[in-house]
């Protein structure tokens, strides 16, 4: 241990003798242990100088033990860093127990992904490539993601009932995968700590931290590794890193550990090294382990290791990005800086006395030219005095070079000028921006690719859109769906927004409902091929792919009417025939169940849309049409229901009021039961206390003709006599009209614009006020045309002709004065050509 080392003076004040002769002892083993933090320059530095110095027959590396095959595809030339080591499980005969648990229903099988992110500068990758160079051996050890996943027994849910969705766990209950591993990200961006996060629990990073005056782990990570000068050859840098873990070992628990994962993952570490020393005959002295710090130290157990649970595994490598591997994303085990390390990196393999230095000024300039691009006032004086000032700091800190927060500090002292949420903001941008950077990786197109991946081009191919891929910018096609190739295009667009690639995006709907025309936004990015690959779980096709994420959700859905019917509408734009089959004969059972109206007037909406479509998608017409009679019926039913729902839920009643009255009102009203939607309609408007929703059913009662224009106005009048608490509520009561009405407030205008006349007349000033902004609302919300007629009506009570009126919004003039107008613009034009307004 050097012995101006912070780490050496903590350790007096622990266990020291017994800390230094454990680590000592790993260090002397012929195993050559090698203990690293993930995406550390340093460390990667180091790692690669010991491989070319002990040239090893076998490099042990920490990473999922199945999958070894893809290191040569990890370091072909072609490969190009960010990537991540992609790993995909989904547990086909529920071996574990968690379906109905952890996935959306009993017959759907648990799945979880994982990914593995290697940098440039990630030790790992190193040691690969140094291995490769070498033609060594690598071989991974780490336990596979899918064995550490607590079983339902483990979590003591044997015997959970069955239930249509993921059960809700009580808030102290572990779910999904643990979240114990130090470089994987789990499929729903869980964060994984590192073996970092043991660190900081440790009583011995605390003493160090509040002693050296570190605000994180990073900070320590820097001063002492990192960024530090301190170690004269890689030999000293080993054994100040050991030191420092066996510390943190030391002064963890083995419960810690064990509630993790740590032991169960080191124990089929060991296992791994042992078998394959003795398989291929390799003496220790000839190997070298490079893992985590803290599993240097593991426990050399002979009791066998966990079992690998059976099912469908995908192993593979996906293109990457600096964005997704930064800790902003909520990767445990994230690079706080991905491109300063990088530099870091870059500059180290070469000079590595003076690479702190040289990265700094690096940054810095990056940073100070986002800045100025962004909007602020930087300059090349403005660099000399950050690094200046970084320099300063890291002194009166004690160390022995700038570390990123001293740089950070550094930009905001002297480039702030105030707040730096206010004033600062563009630089603090400019600055996160350039830590993380833009990076994107590929993989060596020798691997191949997943039968999703495969699918996914192949179709491109197929239907013409390969084009789409080289470009870099996003593209609107325009699909008429009366030309087969189009509605191809459609059904291969559809499928991929429901798997969730964001290749497609549909921009509008025809107003027919999709029957002739849809838009879709296009465009390729690296997130297109890594959401195919973490979606290979769901089938090897689009096709099978998509239909396996509907037939989940619709295991969420099956009590929803307007859930089961937008499914099946879904599902015949995907062109799923059995899913389609499958959710017709589900749909009745589901409205029958339903009593909720805004369920079935969606379920109602989305079945007549169905039915527009019925000969051209080769539906059967007979069944959808039974569909709709007993979803209106149903929905109808329901509507006294509604009559006072919570506040929260108007929105959706009033929209199940609008799509009855919508069906009723086109041709499909003269199959459906006019009577029984006027009869409830009345009764749920003599119940309701909710103007806004008396309004919109007397509206909805206008526009069907069950009562007059002039019966609506009378409504509206009652409220000028009402008690003044109601009269308030007018203006609630005609934004339900103006909802649900369209032709009603046009024959109605007089009546109308005469009782809100009457009405604001009696008002006091307080209730004016009152009024103003809810009647308001209400008339923007109206269609441009309802609200010109309704003006119209206000100019002519209040004294001008109906010619008088129209001429309001004519503008007459000479022909002489047409042309004198014309050059006086054309004059303006020419003189503000020679404005600057930037």
């Amino acid at each position: 241990m050097t012995p101006a080392s912070p780490i050496a003076q903590i350790l007096e004040e622990l266990d020291a003798g017994r800390i230094e002769a454990r680590a000592h002892a790993v260090l002397a083993e012929p195993l050559h242990w090698f203990p690293v933090r993930h995406h550390s320059p340093a460390v990667a530095r180091h790692v690669a100088q010991t491989i070319q110095a002990r040239r090893p027959s076998i490099v042990f590396i920490e990473a999922p033990s199945d999958a070894s095959e893809l290191v040569p595809h990890i370091v072909d030339k072609k490969t190009k860093p960010p990537i991540a080591l992609f790993s995909s499980y989904r547990d086909d005969d529920n071996t574990l127990g968690l379906a109905g648990i952890e996935s959306p229903a009993p017959d759907v099988p648990f799945k979880v992904s994982v990914y593995y992110p290697l940098l440039s500068y990630s030790p790992e990758y190193v040691a690969m490539r140094e291995a490769a160079a070498l033609g060594a051996r690598v071989v991974f050890i780490d336990l596979p993601y899918r064995a550490r996943v607590k079983s339902a027994a483990e979590r003591g849910l044997q015997g959970a009932p069955e239930e249509s969705g993921p059960r809700q766990p009580a808030p102290e209950e572990e779910v999904g995968p643990p979240r114990d591993d130090e470089h994987h990200v789990a499929e729903h961006h869980e964060s994984q700590p590192g073996w970092e996060h043991l660190a900081v629990e440790s009583s011995f990073y605390q003493k160090l931290a509040d002693a050296a005056g570190y605000r994180s782990f990073d900070e320590c990570w820097d001063a002492l590794f990192d960024v530090s000068l301190r170690h004269s050859d890689t030999e000293s840098f080993r054994r100040d890193l050991a030191y420092f873990c066996a510390a943190v070992r030391a002064t963890t628990s083995r419960e810690r550990m064990e509630l993790d994962g740590t032991l169960l993952r080191e124990a089929h570490m060991w296992s791994t090294i042992t078998r394959t020393l003795a398989e291929t005959r390799t003496p220790p002295e000839k190997a070298m382990v490079v893992c985590g710090g803290f599993h240097i130290f593991l426990e050399k157990s002979t009791e066998p290791g966990r079992a690998l649970p059976p099912g469908t595994v995908y192993n593979s490598l996906a293109p990457y990005s600096y964005l997704r591997t930064s800790s902003d994303t909520g990767y445990g085990a994230g690079n706080r800086a991905p491109l300063y390390y990088e530099r870091l990196f870059q500059h180290s393999e070469s000079d590595p006395a003076n690479a702190p230095v040289a990265a700094m000024v690096d940054h810095v300039v990056s940073v100070l030219a986002r800045g100025r691009r962004d909007g602020e006032l930087l300059s090349s004086a403005d660099a000399i005095s950050v690094t200046q000032h970084a320099r300063m700091l890291a002194n009166l800190r004690n160390r022995s070079a700038p570390i990123l927060d001293d740089v950070r500090d550094a930009l905001i002292s002297c480039c702030c000028k105030g707040s730096p949420q206010q004033e600062g903001r563009y630089l603090l941008g400019a600055m996160k921006a350039v830590e993380t950077g833009t990076a994107v990786g590929r993989v060596t197109p020798a691997l191949g690719k997943l039968p999703l991946l495969y699918d996914f081009y192949k179709a491109l191919d197929e239907l013409d859109l390969g084009e789409y891929v080289t470009k870099d910018r996003k593209a609107k096609v325009v699909l008429k769906l009366q030309q087969a190739e189009d509605e191809r295009r459609s059904i291969f667009f559809h499928r991929l927004a429901q798997i969730g690639i964001p290749f497609a995006k549909q921009l509008a709907v025809d107003k027919a409902g999709t029957l002739f025309t849809e838009e879709w936004e296009v465009a390729w990015t690296p997130k297109v091929e890594a959401a195919l690959i973490e979606e290979s779980i769901h089938g090897d096709s689009v096709e099978s792919a998509a239909l396996a994420k509907l037939d989940e959700e619709l295991a969420q859905a099956a009590g929803s009417a307007g859930a089961v019917a937008e499914r099946l509408l879904r599902a015949v734009n995907m062109d799923l025939p059995g899913m389609v089959l499958r959710l017709q004969a589900s749909a009745g059972g589901a409205i029958d169940a339903d009593t909720r109206l805004a369920s079935l007037g969606q379920a109602l909406t989305h079945l007549v849309v169905l039915e527009r479509q019925a000969a051209r998608r080769r539906l059967k017409k007979d069944l959808l049409d039974d569909l709709i009679e007993r979803c209106f019926g149903r929905a109808c039913f329901a509507m006294p229901n509604a009559a006072n729902v919570p506040a929260e839920e108007f929105d959706e009643v009033v929209a199940g009021v609008k799509s009855l009255a919508e069906v009723l009102i086109s041709e499909k009203g003269a199959d459906l039961d006019r009577d029984l939607f006027i009869e409830n309609a009345r009764t749920t408007l003599a119940d309701s206390k909710s103007q806004r929703l008396r309004g919109a059913l007397s509206g909805v009662l206008t526009e069907i003709r069950a009562q007059s224009p002039e019966d609506l106005a009378a409504d509206v009048a009652r409220f000028a006599k009402a008690l003044p608490e109601e009269m308030v509520q007018c203006g609630d009561y005609l934004s339900g009209v103006m909802e649900t009405s369209k032709t009603a407030l046009m024959l109605g205008a007089d009546g109308i614009v005469h009782a809100i006349d009457e009405l604001l007349r009696v008002a006091s000033w307080d209730q004016f006020l009152m009024l103003l902004p809810r009647t308001r609302g209400a008339f923007e919300a109206v269609h441009e045309r309802s609200r010109v007629s309704l003006g119209d009506r206000v100019a002519v009570m209040y004294g001008l002709k109906d010619d008088d009126a129209a001429a309001v919004t004519k503008l007459e003039t000479s022909v002489g004065a047409a042309v004198k107008l014309s050059e006086i613009d054309a004059r303006v034009g020419e003189i503000m050509k020679e404005w600057d307004f930037a």
